[in-house]
């Protein structure tokens, strides 16, 4: 895993490189910087080592010819597959950067359907000048630009593109944050900034300017319909397992994050069944836990074989890390410091690969909104005089996020129950209404498939994806996420909801690993990774807490952050309402030499 950046230009005149230091967490291991003769291209690159960590694989790469010059963030797992259709290539290492720029030498933007991994790279074609920059399907891996005149800037983190005083937050992406809780996942997050949508790609050459194009999905998921449910659970185990079994691919020690829940526990089982004693699992103890799942973490890593650690983390170093994330935040979110702290004891051991269970719940049904979704998406068939009497008939804490919502569309209803705030709030904060852009879903999901498309789209990748790949980075982990495998995810959200429904959470799942699994596993409620945070912040975190909400109010100019930290302290709000404001406050303290302030 690693950090790009680079630029080209077409205005003849001569620009300072990108700062590439800024990126040296995520690529410790090594770094390295291409020009083109012509000085108009950079390209820079930081490396975190885990296939081919010689030589033979440093970036920027070159192809065979010349002609192209790569740099990579990312895996491609199926790359060895993937040079046997390169048969005349004499390969110089087996590196997967190599195996693609040879390969989009070959076949041009037909190689990206080939691929399965995680990515984002920058292509530079010298025969006409231009660079091509392409993320992958799910947008695991982040990728940032900004055109400035006839200047084109690129990089896996923001904070290498923003500019002393000239960067100015868009009113979406503060709407969006108070919102939600995290900055927008499509969009500009300051004027010029841009995040290169997942499964898109853009291009750019003096002649054409900049060209933009989409590659996943397709108008539909086309797949086999299974004849029955003992049918469709054989698929899906069968999808699962090679998806975990790919993701192993290393030239470096692998481990799992194994918190005794089903998805890590899959994840264990199965990756243990190839690597045994070679795979590290790890489970950590948190300060505080209402719930200790390291029995059944234990009995499960005792089957998968594995090598197993308990790390136990004090109070004191948890309050350390939670302040060490937010400072290290490349955007705030919410959400991050579970990461951070997972990824920071993890990475202290020596390791540099961790498997996670990311994205279980969001394809086989394991949030709360694959049950309430279904009934509430009545108020958008019904009259509108009945939707309203309705609506008064919600649970408080849903009805306050339905607040100001006219369309309750299943993606609508599905999204505005992440809300930490009501689009009728921020409108009363003189702010837009902060709803996400939802990528347009394949014409063939049904409304289990819908719901999993607007999690995937508006909660795993403008937050958990993004908390994973800048929270792990910040200490040289690379987080592999195999339930995100594409065939995996193509097949599981075009099935019928008649397969995937059923009692209890993530029936489907259960039911293709049931013979696998310890019975402790799954049988127990779910059980949230969650710190002691509402007792931390009115303690030890208090002066952190005041002076990021007191921060977010002054720079911001705005009473409410003010307002609902007397509301927190008086009993009445949850904890994550503050935090919100505090994280934002110390983001945006951070960079205040460079944001504009005038919303």
């Amino acid at each position: 895993m690693c950090g790009i950046i680079g630029q080209i230009s077409f205005d003849g005149l001569k620009h300072s490189s990108p700062q590439l230091d800024l990126l040296h967490h995520r690529g410790p291991d090594d770094k390295g910087e291409w020009t083109s003769l012509s000085g108009n291209v950079y390209l820079g690159h930081t490396r975190l080592a885990i296939l081919e960590p010689t030589e033979a694989g440093k970036q920027p790469m070159n192809d065979v010819s010349k002609r192209f010059t790569i740099s990579f963030n990312g895996e491609i797992y199926n790359h060895l597959e993937l040079r046997t259709l390169l048969p005349a290539i004499n390969w110089k290492g087996n590196s997967d950067t190599e195996t693609l720029v040879e390969l989009l030498s070959d076949r041009g933007l037909d190689a990206l359907n080939l691929l399965k991994g995680m990515f984002a790279f920058s292509l530079y074609d010298s025969k006409d000048n231009s660079i091509l920059l392409v993320r992958d399907r799910l947008g695991i891996k982040p990728l940032w630009y900004r055109y400035h005149g006839k200047r084109f800037i690129f990089s896996s983190e923001i904070r290498a593109l923003l500019k002393p005083g000239e960067s100015k937050l868009t009113e979406q992406a503060l709407s969006e944050y108070i919102g939600f809780g995290r900055m927008p996942g499509i969009g500009a997050i300051f004027e010029g900034v841009e995040a290169l949508p997942p499964g898109s790609w853009v291009k750019i050459n003096e002649s054409e300017g900049i060209t933009k194009g989409n590659w996943w999905p397709n108008s539909s998921f086309t797949i086999p319909k299974p004849k029955n449910r003992l049918e469709c659970t054989q698929k899906v185990k069968q999808l699962v397992t090679r998806a975990i079994e790919e993701h192993l691919i290393s030239d470096v020690g692998v481990g799992a994050f194994l918190s005794g829940g089903i998805d890590s526990s899959i994840v264990t089982l199965m990756a243990g069944k190839v690597l045994g004693r070679r795979l590290q699992t790890f489970t950590i103890g948190f300060p505080q836990k209402t719930f200790d799942e390291r029995a059944i973490a234990r009995k499960v890593a005792i089957k998968a074989g594995s090598e197993h650690t308990e790390l136990e983390v004090s109070s004191d170093t948890c309050l350390d890390w939670v302040k060490e994330a937010v400072l290290n935040l490349d955007l705030p979110s919410v959400d991050a410091i579970n990461t951070y702290i997972v990824s920071r004891a993890v990475r202290d051991t020596g390791l540099k690969v961790a498997l996670s269970g990311l994205g279980g719940d969001e394809l086989f049904g394991g949030y709360p909104s694959f049950q309430n979704i279904p009934w509430l998406h009545l108020l958008n068939v019904l009259p509108s005089t009945v939707s309203r009497k309705l609506v008064t008939l919600v649970p408080k804490n849903i009805k306050e996020k339905l607040g100001g919502l006219t369309d309750f569309t299943s993606i609508n209803l599905t999204s505005a129950r992440r809300r930490f705030t009501s689009i009728d709030r921020l409108r009363a904060m003189g702010l837009e209404v902060g709803t996400p852009v939802i990528p347009s879903p394949p014409s063939n999901l049904d409304m289990m498939g819908m719901i999993s498309w607007t999690e995937i789209h508006a909660y795993m990748i403008p937050m958990l994806l993004r908390d994973s790949d800048q929270m792990s980075m910040a200490v040289g982990l690379e987080i592999r996420v195999p339930f995100l495998d594409h065939h995996l995810v193509e097949e599981v959200l075009g099935l019928s909801q008649k397969y995937k429904k059923g009692s209890g959470i993530k029936p489907l799942l259960i039911a293709a690993f049931q013979p696998d699994l310890p019975r402790e596993v799954y049988d127990r409620p779910k059980q949230g990774f969650t710190l002691p945070m509402d007792e931390w912040i009115r303690g030890p975190l208090a002066e952190f807490s005041n002076e990021g909400v007191l921060a977010a109010a002054d720079l911001l100019s705005m009473s409410e952050p003010m307002q609902q930290i007397e509301s927190f302290h008086k009993g009445n709000l949850h904890w994550t309402r503050i935090w919100k404001w505090c994280v934002l406050g110390h983001w945006l303290a951070k960079r205040k030499e460079c944001i504009k302030f005038n919303l």
